[in-house]
């Protein structure tokens, strides 16, 4: 057997003899089963996570490790274990903050901040028992922000705005549960009005105003759920657009939301 191979074998046997010798001094339980007092786990020799337990209930700060042995998480427990207020941090040599936010018998709770691995903020998060509840925020390289999302019980509701990177409003869509839902609205990024129109269901409906950049409009169509009636000009004729752009893309997917 090689001298390398001999060392690997040592060194585990030792992490791992030592992992059990510390779980046997700490992980302690009472005569009912509950966890008392320091506990401490550990896999492949490496510490997996570290804390306190009163009467089955984890208090004070809990700390969970990556495989690597970085800093996984800290969570500071305190109402009997049942809320706590936790941090996340990626598994980089930076030691860079992740997330961090408050669990609430073990479910997301109020305010949760979302960070890069460059530590910029991307996202605010806002939960009620697990649910998205409230208004969540998107925020672009530049820090400024993107999209402001209203949520009710998980579900889009109300007006969702997209901005450009100068902070000046994009795009206002209208849901209601989870749904395209009423006015829609697309800006110019000089904040003139682009394209101004209604969806019933998800489907265009009644009248859409489709403008130029200095704010004249440049024509007008009139639907009926999803179906088009009418294309015309400010006068009532008929108007013809080149079958490439026939279609304005709107770029609308409200099942794809990227703050989860």
């Amino acid at each position: 057997m090689q001298v390398g191979t001999i060392k690997n074998i040592t060194t585990f046997l030792v992490l791992f003899l030592t992992s059990l010798f510390i779980q046997a001094q700490t992980n302690k339980t009472d005569e009912l089963g509950r966890k008392q007092g320091e506990w401490a786990k550990y896999k492949d020799g490496v510490k997996a996570y570290e804390g306190t337990f009163i009467d089955d209930y984890p208090v004070g700060v809990f700390t969970r490790y990556y495989p690597s042995g970085r800093l996984m998480s800290t969570s500071n427990f305190s109402q009997e274990g049942k809320k706590s207020q936790t941090e996340f941090y990626y598994d980089n040599r930076k030691h860079s903050f992740k997330a961090k936010g408050n669990y609430l018998h073990q479910k997301k709770d109020s305010i949760w901040l979302i960070y890069n691995e460059q530590g910029a903020l991307v996202s605010e998060e806002n939960y009620k028992e697990a649910n998205a509840q409230g208004i969540w925020k998107l925020y672009n390289y530049l820090g400024v922000i993107a999209k402001e999302t209203p949520y009710d019980k998980g579900k889009i509701e109300g007006v969702q705005k997209e901005y450009f990177e100068n902070g000046q409003l994009q795009r206002l869509i209208t849901f209601e549960n989870d749904s395209i839902n009423g006015l829609f609205e697309v800006y110019y990024e000089s904040g003139q009005i682009r394209i101004n129109g209604f969806f019933k269901n998800g489907l265009k409906d009644l009248e859409w105003i489709y403008y130029h950049p200095d704010g004249e409009i440049w024509f007008i169509e009139q639907y009926r759920e999803g179906l088009i009636l009418k294309r015309m000009d400010t006068e009532g004729h008929h108007f013809e657009m080149e079958k490439e752009n026939d279609t304005i893309h709107l770029d609308i997917d409200p099942s794809v939301i990227d703050f989860k």
